[in-house]
């Protein structure tokens, strides 16, 4: 079994796939195992168990002899599946041979489409989040939107195969999307041309605050080499002399498990990241931090907000319950729930299944409740929309204006073109500004 910590699709390609699910993790990582009592067999239950299938074979035979078109066996029991299990939860499904191929093409690092990742929530399409720099980012999808329509037909109780077929897509297609943003009662049509997505880990490495060396780094998501570009990002930037880190979790949906847990590690040089339990006791692990290749215990600050899920709540509750550094934004959005990968159908099909719940350190469990800030920084409707449109505009690694750092010079105001206003990021405003404090707190106790 494979497991990960994504949140449901992405439609990033001309096909169903996800671009934080990963078929690299073989077997969990190095970690204690949390015994549990195996459950006994209750043959009233098998019995019971057994009078179901009855019916349901029952039904199979009615379908194959009334129903009004000719309908194969496979496809009978293909829609059962996909039945069974998405009515468990947002995030368990079942993949056909064609899907799972799909499935594995994200390992390339390139795909076509919008970049956004939805769930379907009691009957709506709801977006998790749009990937930073994708074309569902650039054309106005924010977090938390309803997607009441695609090119024109409602989605309302349509399922997640049907959301692919209509999402997917080659580049340069155009698609339209009707959307209810959080707080907004009037439906927008918002048109995207999808396009080629290089998934990239990281974004917008540099000093942000050059007298107190205040270095800023954004983890985009979790996959095999996130990090990898983290720890070639931040060795750089302590050769620029950084002093304390702004590492920035907004809009990151999350990913692979593992790779949380080695993020992770790298800020912690001992005790509990996270643990997982389910009610199969092969699923319940405690994983451990490890003193080797952990990073100097620099000042920490993790920005956070709605968008930041799974993975990213792994990271942020285990720097939190440690008190290795501050949380600052508003409350992750709470998935806690770990879904593997099972094989069926001698290889050509599989089915993902919600398997386990995960806890932080402290022993609670985030799923649907997410992680508190400890410093709370909220944004209204415009200032999230202005910050979408400021994130929006921004190349990888490209040098910002915000954070109180000018880009490099701009041209001088003419009459025929006008200087735009700095754009502030709150967040990370305030971010710098406690940074600061702690520097100008170490600084005088350190004297004394």
């Amino acid at each position: 079994m494979k497991k990960w910590l994504g949140i449901a699709f992405v439609f990033l390609i001309a096909f169903p796939t996800h671009p934080f699910v990963s078929f690299g993790q073989n077997k969990p990582p190095e970690g204690s195992r949390i015994e549990t009592q195996e459950p006994g067999k209750n043959p009233v239950k098998e019995k019971a168990v057994y009078e179901e299938f009855e019916e349901f074979i029952r039904i199979v035979t009615e379908l194959q002899g009334k129903y009004v078109d000719e309908v194969t066996l496979n496809t009978i029991l293909t829609n059962a599946y996909r039945g069974m299990l998405s009515g468990l939860d947002p995030y368990s499904q079942y993949f056909g041979e064609e899907e799972l191929a799909d499935l594995k093409v994200e390992t390339e690092g390139e795909f076509e489409g919008l970049g956004i990742e939805v769930v379907m929530k009691d009957g709506f399409l709801v977006v998790i989040t749009p990937m930073l720099d994708s074309p569902a980012f650039k054309a106005g999808i924010l977090v938390g939107d309803k997607i009441i329509k695609i090119d024109g037909a409602s989605t309302e109780n349509m399922s997640i195969r049907d959301v692919i077929k209509r999402l997917r897509g080659k580049a340069g297609v155009k698609i339209t999307l009707t959307v209810v943003h959080e707080g907004d009662a009037t439906p927008a049509n918002i048109t995207i041309e999808r396009a080629t997505i290089h998934v990239n880990s990281t974004r917008g490495a540099k000093i942000v605050e050059d007298t107190y060396k205040i270095g800023y780094l954004a983890i985009i998501n979790f996959r095999e080499n996130t990090v990898k570009d983290m720890d070639a990002a931040i060795q750089n930037l302590m050769k620029q002399g950084m002093k304390s880190l702004i590492l920035d979790l907004r809009f990151n949906p999350g990913g692979l498990l593992n790779v949380a847990i080695d993020m992770a590690d790298k800020f912690l040089e001992k005790g509990v990241i996270v643990s997982t339990r389910g009610r199969d006791k092969t699923q319940n692990y405690v994983y451990r931090a490890r003193k080797k290749g952990t990073y100097p215990n620099f000042p920490l600050i993790i920005l956070v907000n709605n968008g930041s899920a799974s993975a990213s709540e792994i990271v942020a509750g285990a720097i939190k319950d440690h008190k290795r550094g501050v949380l600052l934004g508003i409350k992750t959005y709470g998935k806690g729930s770990v879904q593997s990968l099972i094989p069926v159908g001698d290889g050509k099909a599989a089915l993902k299944l919600t398997t386990a719940r995960y806890y932080t350190p402290s022993g609670v469990c985030i799923h649907e409740k997410g992680i508190a800030p400890d410093i709370n920084v909220p944004l209204n409707f415009p200032e999230t929309k202005s910050l979408h449109e400021h994130l929006s505009t921004l190349g990888i690694d490209s040098k910002t204006d915000n954070a109180n750092q000018e880009t490099s010079p701009l041209p001088k105001a003419t009459t025929a073109t006008k200087e735009k206003p700095r754009y502030v990021d709150m967040q990370l405003d305030r971010a710098i500004d406690v940074m600061k404090g702690i520097e100008v707190y170490t600084s005088k106790a350190q004297t004394r």
